[in-house]
């Protein structure tokens, strides 16, 4: 279970880094290599350690989508509507039947 720590870790520095690199690219580029070699390192060890790579990538999709959806509406406000909950639930019915599989 550490490998789904370490994937919401990664995708956390990972949407963190995108939304560094909105401003001045070129100049943030540099500073944010550190956090891109991290977040990559994470999700490249949860694949290697998990017990079945598939369930793990599906599961590192489905969160940093996740989040990236839920950071998205709590710092921009975007809007929801009932397709995005509705998909937000599936997602975390996915993981749990992987889990449960």
């Amino acid at each position: 279970m550490i490998y789904i720590f370490a994937i919401i870790v990664a995708a956390l520095l990972q949407i963190g880094t995108i939304y560094f690199l909105r401003g001045n690219f070129l100049n943030d580029f540099i500073y944010a290599i550190p956090l891109i070699l991290i977040f990559q390192f994470l999700f490249l060890w949860s694949y290697a350690t998990a017990p079945r790579f598939i369930v793990i990538w599906f599961i590192a999709t489905a969160v940093t989508n996740s989040l990236a959806f839920l950071i998205g509406y709590l710092s921009w406000h975007e809007q929801i509507s009932f397709w995005n909950i509705t998909g937000i639930v599936l997602i975390i019915a996915g993981v749990v039947f992987l889990q449960v599989g």
